[in-house]
């Protein structure tokens, strides 16, 4: 099981209660704990294993998790806030990639390879945190989930597999478009620039397209 995929079944659990964390106020541990055990696999005890060995980390804005060049050895889901993945080409920020809350995110490679990517935190932001080690312990204590985690990967993969098909096939309005269906809440916490960016289109030609979207409405 590589590194990474046990953070991916905090991506589900948070998604089920991000409305309820806004409505109450309760501890982080109890976020947690509320994640976890809406997950029916898992009993009381297990339940406790994992929000007692989940680390987690606060971040501010500005923060950056990863620079090129650097060998990633985390990986992250976010709890609070936003994270934004680039890289640079030709001496521009080429934005790949927005993780908002319930959102995990992972290496590229799994084989200690210098990453060619930024994470940047884009606002104050609480993340979870694993690594090897974290894989190991749960691994460890529960051994019987690692099929449950292998299952969830692989579902990961073919998502993203299919989003890219779509990405490359779509044209720059048709990719606002999806992104205004799929995450519209990102609109208005991103700056255009690097929204424009993430969509593969020069911020005027976003522009643009917004403008003559609201001209047809009209």
């Amino acid at each position: 099981m590589t590194s990474g995929f046990i953070k991916t079944i905090f991506s589900r659990l948070i998604r089920l209660c991000c409305v309820t964390f806004k409505k109450k106020s309760v501890t982080l541990k109890e976020k947690i704990r509320i994640l976890i055990s809406s997950f029916e696999i898992l009993n009381k005890e297990e339940v406790e294993i994992i929000v007692e060995k989940t680390i987690v980390g606060k971040f501010k804005k500005g923060t950056l998790l990863l620079k090129e060049g650097q060998i990633p050895t985390k990986c992250y889901m976010v709890v609070e806030g936003c994270v934004r993945e680039y890289l640079i080409k030709d001496g521009e920020e080429k934005s790949t990639a927005f993780f908002m809350e319930g959102d995990t995110f992972t290496p590229h490679s799994q084989d200690s390879k210098p990453s060619k990517h930024y994470w940047e935190c884009v606002e104050d932001c609480i993340l979870t945190i694993s690594d090897s080690s974290f894989e190991e312990k749960i691994r460890a204590a529960l051994p019987r989930l690692d099929a449950v985690f292998q299952k969830i990967a692989i579902e990961k993969i073919n998502k993203a597999k299919e989003e890219w098909s779509q990405f490359i096939t779509s044209s720059p309005e048709e990719r606002y478009l999806n992104l205004l269906e799929t995450k519209p809440v990102l609109l208005n916490r991103i700056p255009q620039h690097q929204i424009a960016s993430y969509l593969g289109m020069k911020p005027q030609s976003l522009s643009r397209i917004r403008k003559r979207l609201l001209s047809n409405k009209s």
